[in-house]
């Protein structure tokens, strides 16, 4: 089986002496810990003494992995003084009772990765490993509860920690010929929560560190939201194309929920690749169906593409499907516009010329196909004048409407 160490480094200041100071005696050291557990006081500054001096260049592989064991003993003792106070009905710290299990896996597991290493003679003794197994196994369901007591209370960075400790700590070498680790169902729930707190605790890196495990494990309705939290998080991190193609899987897999089309829709639009859009727009209403937003997505593609009779039926069918859509009132009318404009280019205006009366007849009708759907746009949405007040502006002039178009005017010239 593959190993995989576990990249948990605790690393410690290397303690000086000056002049004529001598460094404490690794077994005073010991001692003194050992001293703390048995009074039951002083732990966490005799914690402290041994990692202040594990990196001392006379202490040994062995002498290190002895201290880092002792200060998990130290850990043990702390968090055996809360869980009595829980048992007795005194008030004990929550946290602290969960951060010290968290503090206990750090030191075993870096106990364990120098209790693996040969010593000065060449020989490997695995001192701790027993043991530690025994200890990591014992405690290892409260790291989820200490994650989820901390998620409960918006406590994310540090919900987070527990939550990757639980999932990484089952790739270390102490745990690699034990399947009940390895295939742990809950890992993909432990990843989901840490996706969870990452992602409230704003760092889209560590949301995405897991995100795949957590909607592999996932319910359906679950993995639609970590898909979006996907997208969300390669967004502000700035990575496109990986947004992208998360945001074209979330559409194959989630059809139903628009956010991933919307988007999509959007992607295309800005990068011009109108053809790419229609294409996704057919191919969802042949194997979704018709809905209103697939044939919207399609008439916004024909508007950019300038072909607007095709944006006008494809906004009829949007509007056929759900007669609130004011987004497809504004393409139509916009198109229709278009086409007014476009044919007042090479309309005829030499009014000797019978073809001018024939073409001026011609333009009043497409402006006044225009003012239809683009009056319904004001109507649904009253206080947005920056959208329809200009093309409105355009319609009332070439209609003569001289009431309505000094309304207009009025209203662009306060914007």
């Amino acid at each position: 089986m593959k190993k995989l160490l576990l990249t948990i480094l605790l690393i410690f200041p290397l303690v000086t002496y000056g002049a004529g100071e001598k460094p404490v005696k690794f077994k005073t050291l010991l001692s003194e810990a050992k001293a703390a557990i048995k009074n039951k006081r002083n732990q966490a500054n005799a914690e402290k003494n041994l990692l202040d001096n594990v990196n001392r260049p006379d202490i040994k592989k062995d002498q290190r992995t002895d201290i880092y064991f002792m200060a998990q003993e130290l850990e043990r003792s702390q968090w055996e003084a809360e869980n009595m106070k829980f048992y007795l009905k005194q008030p004990y710290d929550t946290t602290k009772f969960f951060s010290t299990i968290l503090k206990m896996y750090e030191y075993l597991l870096v106990c364990d990765s120098l209790d693996v290493l040969p010593n000065e003679k060449g020989l490997v003794s695995y001192k701790y490993r027993a043991k530690s197994r025994e200890i990591l196994l014992a405690y290892r369901s409260n790291l989820l509860n200490g994650g989820k007591f901390l998620l409960k209370r918006n406590r994310y960075a540090a919900a987070y920690d527990h939550f990757e400790m639980y999932i990484r700590s089952a790739q270390a070498p102490i745990f690699e010929y034990y399947p009940m680790v390895l295939n742990d169902t809950l890992l993909s729930r432990a990843a989901y929560w840490a996706t969870v707190s990452a992602y409230n605790d704003n760092k889209p890196e560590k949301a995405l560190r897991y995100i795949d495990r957590a909607i592999e494990g996932a319910d359906s309705t679950l993995r639609v939201s970590l898909q979006e939290y996907k997208v969300r998080c390669l967004d502000v991190l700035g990575k496109k194309e990986e947004r992208v193609g998360a945001l074209v899987e979330g559409t194959q897999l989630y059809p139903r929920h628009d956010y991933f089309f919307l988007h999509l829709m959007d992607v295309y639009t800005e990068s011009k690749q109108y053809d790419e859009g229609l294409a996704l727009c057919d191919t969802l209403l042949r194997s979704i169906g018709d809905r209103n937003i697939y044939w919207l997505g399609k008439s916004q593609m024909y508007l950019a593409k300038g072909e607007n009779d095709s944006c006008i039926v494809a906004a009829d069918n949007a509007l056929r499907c759900d007669t609130s859509m004011v987004d497809a009132y504004y393409n139509k009318g916009i198109a229709s516009l278009n086409k007014a404009l476009l044919f007042a280019e090479t309309a005829c205006l030499d009014i000797r010329n019978p073809k001018c009366r024939s073409d001026r007849q011609t333009l009043q009708k497409l402006y006044r196909e225009a003012k239809e759907p683009m009056e319904q746009v004001r109507r649904m949405t009253p206080d947005d004048s920056k959208r329809w007040a200009s093309p409105l502006y355009r319609i009332y002039l070439n209609l003569n409407m001289g009431k309505e178009f000094a309304e207009m005017e009025r209203l662009l010239n306060a914007q």
